[in-house]
């Protein structure tokens, strides 16, 4: 009977200095804690999901723009690079205008007499040149309508004009049909309506086509009338919508999904260690939704407006995607939140005792590298730009984690283990 007891010793009755047998989890516990948090975690996303999908609808039936969630926010999401192109093509065209229109040369009256006169022997003419003067064919040459009857004669390709005539051509008027209404015009001119004859007046007024376009543009930007984001397929905004609201419902459900994360790793932790995770759960979440924002209103402007510098720099029109742009707006944000847990976890490791303030000093130039690789991997986008707006700030945090950590260092490791002792004495 004696040995049958002796036998079914447990190794922990063997060894009665071990203060943790009663914590310990196996490996199942661990998958089965992980599925409950798992669970946990996504009802929390599919209730604020279904939350949003309500407030777009009462948004949508109020005529409210701003009431909701998806909708509302991915108008916030396409804003960065909607207003950024639109600044390219404004500056563009304004550049344009400043440096081409004012190309036109200032005749004095004389000149402009003499160059009329030069047309009128031409229209007498028929068209026909022979008769002009080598002084009179040089003025003929430089007008508008010699350089236009030359374009056509070319086949309409401006390539083959040299550079004067085309911007003798960008600076000619062309006449252009128009009807007016002629009951303002009477009133204008003091005329009774009864002596109208006619409702509306055909007209050919005369326009420069290019500052025709110079204005129609310039007035598209002030208007904010065109959408700079398209769609190559029907679906793609249903598709983009869902994602949008996925996302929103991710950062509204961020408190109880960090919670259940931290809840996690907590399960798998001695009594003494818990009380670390629970004191991080607040400035992980604070973190996080400092990341998110961090990068949605300065990373995400500042990097398209470098990137269509770029563009713009060596002459080419930007012409962005929704899909791809949301590639990168949704996991960008997300992406930083993430990755501002740095210091949370460089301070957990240190009140657990497995890093100093002092060993997180003296491999700063490896965590500089390994930061450097990891934001260059996370960056969805394979420009420096943005992999440096992750590592900036990653490499900060880092720098505060080694402050914080020497000044609140962690308990030496006889404190814990009496700490420890004490808890399970209790």
């Amino acid at each position: 009977m004696a040995a049958t007891k002796n036998s079914t010793k447990s190794r922990s009755d063997e060894y009665p200095d071990d203060i943790f047998k009663d914590t310990r989890m196996s490996f199942g516990d661990h998958i089965e804690e992980l599925r409950v948090r798992m669970f946990n975690a996504i009802k929390w996303l599919i209730f604020f999901l279904i939350i949003g999908f309500v407030l777009d609808g009462v948004g949508d039936a109020m005529k409210n723009p701003k009431i909701g969630v998806g909708k509302p926010m991915l108008k916030v999401i396409t804003e960065p690079v909607e207003t950024q192109v639109r600044d390219f093509y404004y500056r563009r065209i304004e550049k344009a205008a400043k440096d081409k229109l004012t190309e036109q040369a200032v005749r004095t009256p004389e000149e402009t007499r003499e160059i009329q006169r030069v047309l009128q022997k031409v229209d007498m003419a028929k068209g026909n040149t022979d008769d002009l003067s080598p002084e009179e064919l040089a003025i003929y040459t430089l007008t508008p309508q010699a350089v236009q009857k030359k374009l056509e004669k070319l086949g309409n390709n401006l390539s083959e004009l040299n550079p004067q005539e085309i911007a003798i051509l960008r600076t000619a008027p062309r006449k252009m049909p128009m009807t007016l209404p002629t009951a303002p015009l009477a009133e204008a001119l003091g005329i009774p309506a009864s002596q109208v004859k006619a409702t509306a007046v055909e007209l050919e007024i005369e326009v420069v086509p290019a500052r025709f376009t110079h204005f129609a543009e310039t007035g598209q930007g002030l208007l904010e009338s065109r959408q700079y984001l398209g769609t190559l397929s029907v679906q793609e905004g249903f598709v983009v919508y869902f994602k949008v609201s996925i996302l929103c419902s991710f950062i509204l459900a961020s408190p109880f999904i960090l919670y259940q994360f931290w809840a996690f790793i907590g399960a798998g932790l001695y009594p003494h260690e818990k009380k670390h995770v629970y004191s991080m759960f607040g400035p992980s979440l604070v973190l996080f939704l400092a990341g998110v924002f961090l990068c949605q209103f300065i990373v995400l402007p500042g990097a398209v407006k470098a990137l269509l510098g770029f563009t713009e720099w060596i002459g080419l029109d930007p012409e962005i995607r929704l899909r791809e742009w949301l590639g990168l707006a949704l996991i960008l944000p997300l992406v930083f939140g993430i990755s501002f847990q740095t210091p949370l976890i460089m301070v957990f490791l240190n009140r657990i005792g497995v890093f100093t303030a002092q060993d997180y000093l003296s491999k700063w130039r490896h965590a500089l590298m390994v930061l450097a690789l990891f934001s260059a991997v996370l960056t969805p986008t394979p420009d420096i730009i943005t992999m440096l707006y992750l590592f900036l700030p990653m490499f900060g945090l880092y720098l505060v984690g080694i402050v914080v950590c020497h000044y609140f260092p962690g308990v030496p490791e006889d404190e814990d283990e009496a700490v420890a002792a004490e808890e399970v004495a209790v």
